[in-house]
């Protein structure tokens, strides 16, 4: 689920080495025999390694990101499978006032030639959309300063 491609924040990013905790939600855990899921603790390791990689994660930070998937759609049947991701990102200071807020909306659609069962073509949808949807955050936040008197919330 880790973007293929991240980029460092510039050294003068405000962004860099902010983000000391990372807190997910909404995720559900796949059962074998029903669709593939997103689990909230494969999504909280994919973004910790994103966070890492861009260098905004550091054990010293001031914000804690908590992410909420509020939404995953997903098809029954096809032969490409398109699933769409919703997240919504909140970086919170120690006090829990919420410094900065995004949803963000991404898809991915898996191909029948890469994968021939609708089970795993439905699995590589699922991680395409939370890999775009980890890109998109980050692109957002390496592109926006936070505001210390405003949340930025859209």
């Amino acid at each position: 689920m880790i973007p293929a491609a991240i980029a460092p924040l510039p050294a003068g990013n405000p962004h860099r080495s902010v983000i000391s905790g990372i807190g997910t939600a909404g995720g559900k855990d796949t059962n074998p025999a029903l669709a593939s899921q997103i689990a909230d603790a494969d999504f909280k390791a994919a973004l910790r390694c994103a966070l890492l990689l861009s260098g905004a994660y550091s054990a010293s930070g001031r914000y804690v990101l908590r992410s909420e998937i509020e939404e995953i759609t997903q098809p029954l049947f096809g032969f490409d499978m398109q699933v769409g991701l919703t997240v919504r990102y909140r970086l919170q200071d120690r006090a829990g006032k919420t410094r900065w807020e995004r949803r963000i909306v991404t898809r991915h659609t898996a191909r029948l030639g890469e994968a021939f069962l609708g089970t795993e073509r439905l699995r590589y949808a699922n991680e395409g959309a939370a890999r775009e949807n980890i890109a998109a955050f980050l692109r957002e936040l390496g592109a926006e300063a936070l505001a210390e008197g405003d949340a930025g919330v859209s």
